[in-house]
C-alpha cells in the first residue's frame, strides 16, 4: 500500500514537471516547437512517460490548459477562493475576473502564443477545456441581477480582451488606444467596468 502511494506521488510529480515544461517551451520557443522530444528534454524525463501519461501532444496540451498553468483565472485555486456572493457583489467579482484575465494575457506571452496556436490549428478540445472551467467560474459567481445573459456578456468581453492582447504583439495601437502602455489598457479596463456596471436587459 505504501509503495503504491509513493508511485502515485512520483507519477503526479512527474506529470507536473512535464506540464511546467510545456509552459517553458512555449515561452522560449513558441507553440510551433511544442513536441515530445523538446518537452521531455526540458522536463528531464523520458519521452515514453509523456505518451504514458498524456497519450499524445494533443492530450498533453489539453491537460496543460486544464491545469490552469497558463492563466491564473483558470486555476483550481482561483475558483476555490471565490466566496459565496450576493447579487450586488457579482458585478465587482466579474470586473475583478476580467482585470486579472487581462493582466495575465498581457504578462504571459506563452498564453498569447497558446491562443494563437489554438485559433490557427482549430483544436476545439482546448476551447472545450477552457469553457468547462469558465462555466464553473461563472456558475460560482452567479448571474448579474440586472442582466439576463451574463455568460454571453462575459464571452463578448473576453473575446475583445483576447483579440486586443494578441494584437498588442504586432501593432502599437487600435484606433487611438495605445496597446503598448498601461494608460491604454487602463482605458480598456474602464470601458469593461462601465459595460458590466451599466448593462441592462
Amino acid at each position: 500500500m505504501k509503495i503504491e502511494k509513493v508511485k502515485k506521488r512520483d507519477r503526479e510529480r512527474t506529470k507536473s514537471k512535464i506540464l511546467k515544461a510545456v509552459g517553458e517551451v512555449i515561452e522560449q520557443h513558441g507553440t510551433e516547437k511544442v513536441g515530445v522530444n523538446l518537452i521531455a528534454r526540458t522536463a528531464g524525463v523520458n519521452k515514453v512517460l509523456i505518451y504514458r501519461y498524456f497519450e499524445s501532444v494533443d492530450g498533453l496540451m489539453e491537460q496543460y490548459v486544464k491545469s490552469g498553468e497558463y492563466t491564473s483565472t483558470l486555476s483550481t485555486d482561483y475558483i476555490d477562493n471565490i466566496p459565496q456572493l450576493s447579487p450586488e457583489e457579482r458585478s465587482k467579482a466579474l470586473m475583478s475576473l476580467m482585470h486579472t484575465f487581462t493582466k495575465d494575457l498581457r504578462e504571459r506571452k506563452a498564453t498569447r502564443d497558446l491562443l494563437r496556436w489554438e485559433i490557427g490549428t482549430g483544436k476545439s478540445m482546448l476551447s472545450d477545456a477552457r469553457n468547462q472551467v469558465a462555466n464553473r467560474i461563472l456558475t460560482k459567481i452567479g448571474d448579474l441581477p440586472y442582466y439576463h445573459d451574463t455568460s454571453a456578456l462575459i464571452a463578448f468581453i473576453s473575446a475583445g480582451i483576447y483579440f486586443m492582447t494578441i494584437s498588442s504583439d504586432y501593432r502599437e495601437k487600435m484606433l487611438d488606444v495605445d496597446l503598448q502602455s498601461d494608460d491604454g489598457w487602463n482605458r480598456i479596463e474602464k470601458v469593461i467596468e462601465n459595460i458590466i456596471t451599466d448593462v441592462r436587459g
